[in-house]
């Protein structure tokens, strides 16, 4: 009887052992058809396949392959995985939003009523600019007659058709000193200066000084105030 040795899976050597030792190798799986065996009389290892008929390995039946187990399925009541990645993104982008409408708000709410105040301040220097053209006239006139104007009417001038400027007088107050007295309509949409005066007085020296009446503070010119 041939001692057989032979390579197993794990490329370890065994032998020798008997024809019917490597026949139970075989049966119980630790060698296989392409495994190399070796006994004496042969002039190299070769397949296991290639002594079929020498050892009746037809006869031998081999274990079955072992299968790889299937994936346990989750059970039904298993929590589904949730995308926190994309929630949470999601949820700054609106946070992020809601914070940026909330900063405009802001934004709007202090910048749209200085754009207001703004243009109001515009339209009464526009209204000023009468104001000017008339101490310019009263001027001349006493420069000629030593003396304040009665009214606008004796200095010639046409009545005012600047907007937001609704009346334009000329003339003396009780202390003597001549003045302009500007009267203010709607300055735009700005309804806040109607009715109130802006007074332009020359004062015994000769310059001009600027005081208003029923206007609010932040609008009149910082040398009315």
């Amino acid at each position: 009887m041939s001692n057989w040795y032979f390579v197993d899976g794990g490329q370890n050597r065994h032998g020798p052992v008997s024809a019917e030792a490597l026949l139970e190798a075989y049966r119980q799986g630790l060698v296989g058809n392409d495994s190399l065996v070796w006994r004496e009389g042969l002039a190299e290892w070769a397949p296991l396949r290639s002594f079929g008929d020498e050892l009746g390995l037809a006869a031998v039946v081999p274990p079955a392959p072992a299968q790889a187990p299937a994936p346990a399925s989750p059970p039904d009541d298993a929590p589904v995985k949730k995308n926190n990645g994309c929630l949470i993104a999601a949820a700054v982008v609106v946070g992020g939003g809601l914070f940026l409408l909330v900063v405009l708000g802001i934004l709007a709410a202090i910048a749209l009523p200085a754009y207001q105040d703004y243009m109001t301040r515009s339209k009464l220097a526009v209204v000023q600019v009468e104001g000017q053209s008339a101490k310019v006239a009263v001027e001349e006139f006493i420069a000629n007659t030593d003396r304040c104007p009665r009214d606008a009417a004796e200095l010639g001038l046409a009545a005012p058709t600047t907007p937001g400027l609704d009346a334009l007088d000329v003339g003396s107050l009780e202390d003597g000193r001549c003045a302009v007295e500007l009267t203010l309509g709607t300055l735009g949409t700005d309804d806040s200066a109607r009715g109130g005066h802006l007074l332009l007085t020359r004062e015994e020296n000769g310059t001009w000084s600027c005081s208003g009446d029923g206007i609010p503070q932040k609008l009149l010119p910082s040398h009315c105030r």
